[in-house]
């Protein structure tokens, strides 16, 4: 009691103080205002003569510098001083409270209260109105602490009262109180606060009666329907012009922000309160709970329409919104109710279903009118669509790892029979509910596109028209396809189906090259792209259908590669073309498989593949306008080669002839004049191919094989040279120097004797010299490059015994002082690197 008593001292004192400086500040600056711009004002008044501008001040007053605005300082002093009142009362309430009867505390808190309500008249009167403001809420707040005072000391029996209860009409009455007075005292701050007080009074109600989340909906959503009948009145009174209206709102600008804020909150409120309506709604299992949600989705529903049509104050994204959340709204009080009729397993397809139908509702209208009323009905409809559409989204979301499962059984199959030979017995289904949510996005979809292409005149060059077909395309194809899944139809009648729709895509592309690829290729791309992933399932199925495609991908590139055919078309052409490859590919792999044969004897029916590529490659080169189709085929045909090479790494002989025939097949795509550089590829295939020969062979001293086609490819690149002036130095003399260097450095490597690495580096520091001497790229690099690893194979057992003597924090710390020292010196090093390369990029 002693601190407490101490405390309400300082307070006193602090507000005395505060009182007093208020006073004075108030009276300086009425001198300030009244006084003429250059007559300073005496110090006299109870504040400091600012000094020189640069000195702590300013001069006269007309440049001092102030740190804050007058009106800026007004309404700190105001609200340290309510808030110190405020304390106070609260202080007297709690610890005080004992100390006096029961006519002592009313009276007490009573007149406190009106005096705090009353003063603001006579302070508006002396045009005091940020004091008024300040001790109009203090009186609200003191309105709230009177309530909390009369329920701790039961007057009238208020303490058997519930605390939900009674605080939900006190703060009911309050919120009420607060708005009548502010209109009444013509107050800025009453209006706004009794707004945000109204939001407890639904909370509150809904807890005293142990109401669960349907009723805290309820109550938010009604609260929202209250707040916006209230802003529709502000709203419509201030469009009116009501210079009256107005003023008690405190002028225009206060008028619009209320407007404003009223605006946010009941939005807000709306839209928690309907979270937790459609969170009930979702998880009721029971028809008592579904119907229990209708009550806030129906206020929510009933709130947005009328937002919609009948408050054309509201801004256009405000009522699209309202009208978007009405949707929501309504499509899962629908669903809802139709999860309790339907069987289980039906839930997600009966939110679906009026997704679907509102979001074609919203369409229709915007896609019949024409001109500026399209436009028009397109802007009022949004919001529907775009809700309607979101759930319909949000269905098909859910039920996507049923419907990939489904489409992706087969391949999982297809693992087990194609890696472990034998098949096992397994059952292709497809529940219903997945694939109806399925059909009903393709069915909006197709409506949509529907509309959109009547709407616009030319629908090939509209892009949201060909979009929209595109994705209506790729959903009703699988919609379509996997009915025979849901139906239970066997696996051979699913992929017929499948395989038959992509090849009749196909033929139509191929019969009528000049209409639009819209939507049939990408119907051709989903029906292919299935057939050939169901396929898996079955050996058999793997041959006929990769081969069919084949041949049809083939014919399909010839046809669409024309010369007089569309850009459009020609990128088809490429795609199918190297398409055609790949398939030719997986044919010849499969067919090996199937044999029995091993990968490394399936490879060079792959490789087969891929020279065949090459030919029709070559063959679509010649054709005129079918260069671009030519270089995809052959970049198909390069992915063949090496994946044959690479299947036939863990055996050397069939990789040395795997490399021996594809860099025969380089030497002879080298022929074509567009194609010269490939002989050396061709070339460093037969070398590799001649080191994986020798190492078969147990060679270790390749050199004796390796010299002499050295010297026949130096002698040759020599004579190329001097015909044709132009030849560089990795063509003619590449290919030759690394038959040699680079077999007897892999045996460097592996030798423990001293002669190989000094004739070795001898011969690399010749080259190195040769190269630099002639200014030619060929024999500089690869002199320094075999250089620099031979002195590194000779240094390596040396520098393993040093770091094996040094401790283990050295290496660490010459590694960290070698870092230091190329950041020390990045930017000389980065101009002498740029130079380095300059001058090997100058040579021939």
């Amino acid at each position: 009691m002693w601190q407490v008593t101490n405390e309400l001292s300082a307070l006193d004192a602090r507000r005395r103080w505060l009182a007093t400086r208020h006073g004075e500040l108030l009276a300086a600056l009425r001198a300030r205002r009244d006084a003429p711009a250059e007559v300073p004002v005496a110090a006299s008044a109870g504040l400091p003569m600012p000094g020189p501008v640069g000195e702590g001040g300013g001069g006269a007053v007309g440049t001092s510098r102030r740190e804050f605005s007058a009106p800026s300082a007004r309404t700190a002093l105001l609200i340290v001083g309510g808030v110190l009142v405020v304390v106070a009362a609260l202080v007297f309430t709690v610890v005080s409270w004992g100390r006096l009867g029961i006519g002592g505390r009313a009276a007490v808190l009573l007149a406190l209260t009106a005096c705090a309500l009353t003063l603001p008249r006579p302070l508006r009167r002396r045009q005091l109105t940020a004091t008024a403001e300040a001790a109009a809420a203090v009186g609200l707040a003191l309105v709230l602490l009177d309530g909390y005072a009369a329920r701790e000391a039961g007057l009238g029996g208020l303490d058997r009262v519930g605390t939900a209860g009674y605080w939900a009409v006190l703060t009911a009455l309050t919120a009420v109180g607060a708005a009548a007075y502010g209109w009444w005292q013509r107050l800025r701050l009453p209006l706004p606060a009794g707004f945000l007080l109204a939001r407890l009074p639904g909370l509150l109600a809904a807890a005293a009666l142990g109401g669960t989340a349907e009723d805290y909906a309820t109550a938010l959503t009604v609260t929202a329907v209250v707040d916006f009948a209230v802003l529709y009145v502000l709203a419509a009174r201030t469009a009116a012009g009501h210079t009256g209206f107005r003023d008690r709102l405190g002028g225009e600008r206060a008028a619009n922000g209320l407007v404003m804020g009223a605006r946010a909150v009941g939005g807000g409120g709306a839209v928690l309160g309907g979270v937790l309506a459609v969170a009930y709604a979702v998880s009721a299992t029971s028809p008592a709970e579904v119907v229990r949600s209708w009550i806030p989705l129906g206020v929510l529903v009933l709130l947005g329409t009328g937002l919609r049509f009948g408050f054309r104050a509201l801004p256009f994204a405000l009522r699209s919104g309202a009208e978007g959340v009405a949707v929501v709204a309504f499509i899962v009080a629908v669903g809802a109710g139709l999860g309790c009729l339907t069987p289980a397993g039906w839930a997600v397809p009966g939110y679906a279903a009026p997704a679907a139908l509102l979001a074609v509702c919203a369409a229709v209208p915007a896609a019949a009118a024409t001109g500026d009323a399209a436009r028009v009905t397109a802007g009022k409809a949004v919001g529907g669509l775009v809700a309607a559409s979101a759930v319909l989204l949000l269905t098909g979301v859910l039920v996507l790892p049923d419907l990939a499962h489904a489409v992706l059984q087969p391949v999982a199959h297809g693992v087990a029979v194609w890696f472990t030979g034998h098949a096992s017995s397994w059952s292709w289904q497809l529940a219903f509910p997945p694939l109806v949510v399925l059909w009903l996005v393709a069915a909006v979809l197709a409506t949509v596109a529907v509309l959109r292409f009547r709407a616009v005149g030319d629908p090939h060059t509209d892009r949201p028209a060909s979009a929209l077909k595109t994705a209506q395309a790729l959903t009703a194809v699988p919609a379509l396809l996997l009915l025979p899944v849901a139906l239970g139809l066997p696996y051979p009648w699913v992929l017929a189906a499948a395989a038959v729709a992509a090849l009749a895509v196909g033929v139509d592309l191929v019969r009528r090259p000049g209409a639009a690829l819209v939507p049939r290729l990408p119907v051709a791309a989903a029906t292919g792209t299935l057939a050939l992933l169901w396929s898996w399932a079955d050996r058999a199925a793997v041959l006929a259908v990769w081969g069919t495609f084949a041949v049809s991908a083939a014919v399909l590139a010839h046809v669409l590669s024309a010369p007089a055919a569309r850009p459009a078309a020609r990128v088809t052409a490429r795609v199918a073309g190297g398409f055609a490859v790949l398939a030719l590919g997986v044919e010849a792999a499969a067919s090996g498989t199937t044999a029995g044969l091993p990968r490394h004897v399936t490879a060079f029916a792959v490789l087969a593949a891929a020279l065949a590529s090459a030919g029709a490659a070559a063959a679509w080169h010649r054709a005129p306008g079918r260069h671009q189709l030519s270089t995809a085929v052959e970049g198909a045909g390069y992915v063949l080669a090496a994946t044959a090479l690479a299947l036939t790494a863990f055996h050397p002989d069939a990789l040395s002839l795997a490399l021996a025939v594809t860099g025969v097949a380089g030497l002879a795509t080298a022929l074509r004049p567009d194609r010269r550089r490939a002989a050396l590829a061709g070339t460093a295939l037969l070398i590799a191919s001649s080191w994986v020969r020798l190492a078969l062979a147990d060679v270790t001293s390749p050199e004796a094989y390796t010299i002499p086609v050295t010297a026949a490819a130096l002698v040759i690149g020599h004579r190329r040279r001097a015909r044709v002036p132009g030849t560089g130095s990795w063509p003619a003399y590449g290919a030759g120097l690394s038959a040699t260097v680079l077999p007897s450095l892999a045996a460097t490597w592996t030798d423990e004797n001293w002669l190989r690495p000094l004739l070795l580096g001898v011969a690399a520091l010749l080259l190195t010299v040769l190269g630099v001497r002639a200014r030619l790229q060929a024999p500089l690099i690869v002199g320094g490059g075999v250089l620099v690893l031979v002195g590194v194979h000779e240094l390596a057992p040396t520098v393993v015994q040093v770091l094996g003597l040094l401790p283990r924090w050295v290496p660490l710390a010459a590694a960290g002082l070698l870092l230091l020292l190329l950041g020390a010196t990045y930017e000389k090093r980065i101009d002498e690197a740029r130079r380095l390369r300059d001058a090997v990029g100058s040579m021939n």
